[in-house]
């Protein structure tokens, strides 16, 4: 695989969990978990974005200024949450975390406006991967906080099925259509017949099915107030998650398949 696309994948899969965690942080009330949890979301958002930063200096040393300047104002107001956040939510929290957002999606589409197809791909990719890695983390958390009802945890498996189903919807039309040539046998298009196959293959087994059936089990482990067996499959369902985003990226990124 060349630099360039070994760079676009590191770039594209940091972002999208930076912009996924962001977005799904204030999806548990910080009354029930104290700030912590808040803060140990902020510090997955910030070390994604200075690993992001990096990656795209490297890939384009001439970064244009407006994208410095959404990089520059993300990393800055996240420092200001990652300080002064406390337990109960400020109106000033909420606020930042309005420009957070904003910015994100500002820079989203301005990093991927010349080819437009990512756009839409990014947004599904970044949800399924973040939803994941927030409901895992937030597992991890009961730990800390073991009264936690787990009413929290299984609020994040529905949002999780809700973006799975979505993506897999946006993934099974690129299927019938863009990819459709990609899977004819003999033919010379992407990697070839059988890679197309194998790849594809792994991407629908392991990025879609294994983590819908694991986490069939982790919500059957939440009702049971199973909650630290529940995290340890949460952690299988993220592993499956980041190998099928990869294997979609590559595909993406190397041949325009949005799967």
């Amino acid at each position: 695989m060349s630099n360039s696309i070994t760079q676009i994948i590191t770039h594209s899969f940091l972002l999208a969990l930076a912009f996924g965690t962001q977005l799904f942080s204030p999806v548990v009330n910080t009354k029930l978990t104290g700030v912590g949890f808040y803060k140990l979301a902020t510090s997955i958002v910030l070390t994604s974005l200075v690993f992001v930063v990096g990656v795209a200096y490297f890939m384009t040393p001439s970064l244009d200024s407006m994208s410095w300047l959404f990089y520059g104002l993300l990393i800055l107001t996240n420092i200001l949450t990652l300080g002064f956040h406390k337990d109960h939510k400020h109106w000033l929290m909420w606020l930042l975390y309005i420009i957070q957002i904003t910015t994100f999606i500002a820079l989203i589409f301005h990093t991927y406006i010349a080819v437009p197809a990512w756009i839409m791909f990014f947004f599904f990719s970044s949800l399924f991967l973040s939803i994941s890695n927030f409901a895992m983390i937030l597992g991890h958390y009961y730990l800390v906080v073991p009264k936690l009802s787990e009413e929290p945890l299984i609020y994040c498996l529905y949002i999780f099925w809700t973006v799975l189903f979505l993506k897999l919807m946006f993934s099974l039309s690129i299927i019938t259509t863009t990819a459709a040539p990609f899977l004819e046998e003999g033919t010379l298009l992407g990697d070839g017949y059988t890679f197309n196959w194998l790849f594809i293959s792994m991407r629908y087994l392991w990025g879609y099915l294994a983590p819908l059936i694991l986490s069939l089990f982790t919500f059957r482990l939440c009702r049971l107030r199973s909650i630290q067996s529940a995290t340890g499959v949460l952690y299988i369902v993220e592993f499956f998650v980041i190998v099928g985003e990869l294997i979609s990226v590559y595909l993406m990124a190397k041949h325009g398949l949005a799967l």
